[in-house]
């Protein structure tokens, strides 16, 4: 977590307030780099996307639309798993929780990645 939240700091220094590191601090973060979680600069120019607006819209949302996206994979699962059964009570509660398991999972790992613990 320690070394997450300080990549995610450092590497904001230089883009917001213009401030440098020294090389020793960040030649490592040229590894993180390659595991960046900035799909839109690594897809399209900034200036493709429009004002900057727009892309502070957008890189604040996709996280939000990456764990709508996995909610509904979990959630037809588990509507797939109980159609294929013989669909009692019992097995729809443990998909229930089953499912709302792996969602509290997944929305931690994604909040954890994504947004700056400062």
């Amino acid at each position: 977590k320690v070394l997450i939240s300080f990549y995610q700091i450092a590497g904001t220094l230089g883009p917001v307030y213009g401030v440098r590191l020294h090389e020793d601090f960040t030649r490592w973060m040229d590894i993180m780099d390659a595991i960046s979680f900035d799909f839109l600069g690594l897809t399209y120019p900034d200036a493709c996307i429009g004002s900057m607006r727009a892309r502070l819209l957008i890189s604040a949302l996709w996280p939000c639309a990456a764990f709508l996206l996995i909610a509904a994979a979990i959630a037809c699962h588990a509507f797939a798993q109980w159609l294929l059964s013989d669909r009692t009570d019992n097995l729809r509660r443990d998909l229930v929780r089953a499912a709302q398991s792996r969602l509290i999972y997944w929305a931690i790992l994604i909040a954890y990645l994504v947004l700056p613990s400062v």
